[in-house]
């Protein structure tokens, strides 16, 4: 299914719902004309038990119709299983299973595959960053064994899950049990473990008056990444909250700083 857009005088082709797997659909975006454009790959938040694609859908709109054709950049907004339905690591083996249909179909949409990036808020943070950490990590599935990604931006993010006290039991529906009960998916399940070196470049916003992930997660995961000795930037953002990055005041600016910050990037 697909449907355009103008964005002033270009226009943006979206392609909504491509397969991707059998069970697995994602969204496209480009501008008209554009080939070889880095590839911006954004994953949607909700606690791993809700939210779909759609979420990202402003962002991807204006990442590919950004600037001059030749500064724009290609789009997909992907999708994984809820907790509900399947436990961790169902989460991650679908969204590297979406990020290897991007490395394979990137020319078809006029991406670069290599020059992706992903882009993910909240939960959505977690698994982007976990992506981009851990491409080979012990999570199975089938999917690309190379890496896949070149850049990851996590926004609002929890990035060490055995600190969650999880008072609401998310973590513990996401995990399939307790830190006490499995300490070991835990550790795997956390970002913050597959932090080295090499790790692609990494950019943490979080709002410090998230009510909900705390900026600390944001903070820790940095200073592991800097003390790693990975190329990473911070920022934090006074009075924010937790989905800061979609309101209307602090979009255009949180926009700006993330798609600069690819283009430098990238």
């Amino acid at each position: 299914m697909s449907d355009g857009r103008t964005d002033g005088a270009e226009s943006i082709r979206v392609e909504r719902g491509r397969e991707a797997t059998d069970e697995l659909a994602v969204d496209t975006y480009r501008r008209e004309g554009v080939e070889g454009a880095p590839v911006v790959v954004f994953v949607y938040g909700g606690a791993w038990e809700s939210g779909a694609r759609g979420q990202f859908a402003r962002w991807a709109l204006d990442a590919a119709g950004r600037g001059p054709a030749s500064e724009g950049f290609a789009a997909v907004e992907i999708e994984y299983r809820p907790s509900d339905e399947a436990t961790f690591p169902a989460q991650i083996r679908d969204v590297r299973a979406c990020l290897s249909w991007v490395r394979e179909n990137a020319e078809r949409f006029g991406g670069d595959p290599d020059r992706v990036a992903v882009v993910g808020h909240s939960a959505g943070a977690h698994l982007a960053l976990l992506a981009a950490l851990a491409p080979e990590g012990p999570f199975g599935g089938e999917y690309d064994p190379e890496p896949t990604v070149h850049a990851a931006v996590g926004i609002s993010g929890p990035y060490d899950l055995r600190a969650d006290s999880d008072e609401d039991g998310v973590v513990r529906r996401f995990l399939g049990g307790s830190v006490e009960e499995i300490p070991e998916r835990y550790a795997a399940a956390s970002p913050v473990t597959h932090v080295a070196a090499d790790a692609p470049p990494t950019f943490l916003l979080h709002g410090e008056a998230d009510g909900t992930v705390p900026v600390e997660s944001s903070e820790e995961m940095a200073a592991k990444l800097e003390e790693a000795g990975a190329t990473t930037r911070l920022r934090t953002d006074a009075g924010a909250d937790h989905v800061y990055l979609h309101s209307s005041y602090w979009y255009p600016e949180i926009r700006e700083s993330v798609f600069s910050w690819l283009r430098e990037t990238l």
